[in-house]
């Protein structure tokens, strides 16, 4: 293993600017061109698969024999904005080691993970070594979401066949190494209420004429019940209750409730009665409102009565409900709440689904036993609730086993301020690799 070589190619991936932005053009076309020069550098065949809407895609292979298995690995060259300016304390664009860890953007969303693969790999092609064959497919768009890309991979489907997909992109359980059994679907929405053409003087108004931002407020405290469950009819009819032995592992999971409110801050945790933190937010459906603007929120004060509302809410969803359905739900439930002075509005992004994998696959108990010698510490199964919406495009299209591992620290912080990738668990992501695709 090789880890000042590994450090030095993510560097340089690293400064690359691949923000899936506006503006950011000429550095994704860069990121793009950067890995298939870099697998080609590895003895990897590689080329550039244009979207017709979104950023390139990046696709390499090398086959070691038509007898062996073939793994499609996919990963993302895509980041979130960062800017020093934000609160980072080095240039974001620059790999920094402190404290044990690499602190730069992309170091483990998703530049670090998808690169302990490529350069694993490309170190057992230089060996002789590699023991199966390899398929990569890289976007640039994951940050954004990307609506081609189900048309991309039903369209490239020969190209992309393999016995099985690999993901990482995600953390470990505490100190154990994990693997995602599930993940939430969702969607994003804004919701718009509007009282009147303008604002109007609250002096000469207020108290008589209806204000945006309350009526807003208002129907935003009738979304939960005091029990912490989505107040709407309906919402949990088809939701997958959870078994018995998904309750058991999950409450076998270590967590630290404490060390959550030292990390973040908070004062307590919300959730439904009798329930443990990963059920809650594996397993279950819940929706939060991301963002709200009503009214004169700039220096001074500006004496209105707002006249317009919006707030931004992001859904998930849990296994079994059809994300389609919850949204008309949702909007009956908001026209029934809201006011018939009130006019309401919503803008409403693709929706994807919550996907379960099946396990029984003998895959899963190969990379169980490499990942446990690997990290010398028990698996865990996790139901994880944030979401990877190509999973569901995977399963749907190439209808194979998709096999998530997660390298980074619970505590990477990633899309916010010194994102990081604690350089142990590197190590140990390298050494998994190695093992899982030679040894």
């Amino acid at each position: 293993m090789n880890l000042d070589k590994f450090k030095d190619i993510l560097s340089k991936f690293i400064e690359i600017k691949s923000i899936s932005a506006p503006g950011f053009n000429a550095e994704i076309k860069r990121a793009a061109d950067f890995l298939t020069d870099l697998f080609i550098e590895l003895g990897l065949d590689s080329k550039i698969i244009e979207g017709e809407t979104m950023n390139p895609y990046v696709f390499a292979e090398f086959k070691v024999s038509e007898t062996a298995e073939t793994v499609l690995i996919y990963g993302h060259y895509d980041v979130q904005p960062a800017d020093k300016k934000d609160g980072w304390d080095s240039d974001p664009f620059e790999v920094v080691e402190k404290d044990g860890r690499l602190v730069a953007r992309g170091i483990e969303d998703n530049k670090g993970q998808v690169l302990v693969h490529i350069f694993t790999i490309g170190e057992l092609i230089k060996e002789g070594k590699l023991k199966k064959n390899v398929k990569f497919f890289i976007e640039g768009n994951e940050e954004t979401a990307n609506a081609e890309i189900v048309d991309v991979i039903r369209e490239n489907q020969e190209l992309l066949r393999c016995n099985y997909v690999l993901i990482s992109d995600g953390e470990i359980s505490n100190e154990n190494p994990a693997i995602d059994v599930s993940f939430r679907g969702g969607v994003n929405m804004k919701v718009i209420l509007e009282t009147a053409k303008n604002d109007v003087h609250s002096g000469l108004f207020g108290g008589a004429f209806p204000n945006a931002a309350m009526e807003l407020s208002t129907l935003i405290s009738k979304f939960y019940d005091t029990n912490n469950r989505i107040a709407i009819d309906g919402f949990y009819k088809d939701v997958q209750e959870p078994t018995k032995e998904e309750l058991d592992n999950n409450a076998s999971i270590e967590f630290d409730l404490e060390k959550i409110k030292k990390d973040t801050g908070i004062k307590a945790l919300k959730m439904e009665k009798d329930l443990d933190f990963y059920t809650q937010t594996g397993l279950l459906p819940m929706l939060t409102v991301t963002g709200f603007k009503s009214g004169f929120i700039g220096e001074g004060f500006n004496n209105i009565v707002p006249c317009r509302a919006e707030c931004k809410i992001n859904f998930r969803f849990s296994a079994g409900q059809k994300p389609k359905e919850m949204v008309k739900l949702f909007k009956d439930f908001v026209l029934k709440n809201v006011p018939d002075y009130v006019d309401v509005s919503f803008e409403t992004d693709p929706t994807f689904d919550p996907v379960k994998i099946d396990i029984t696959n003998s895959v899963f108990n190969e990379a169980k036993d490499v990942l446990e010698e690997a990290y010398g510490e028990k698996l865990i199964f996790k139901y994880c609730g944030a979401s990877i919406p190509v999973v569901s495009d995977f399963l749907k299209v190439l209808d194979k086993p998709v096999l998530s591992i997660g390298f980074a620290n619970e505590d990477a912080n990633s899309h916010g301020v010194d994102e990081n990738f604690r350089i142990d668990l590197i190590e140990k992501a390298l050494r998994f690799s190695r093992k899982f695709f030679g040894e």
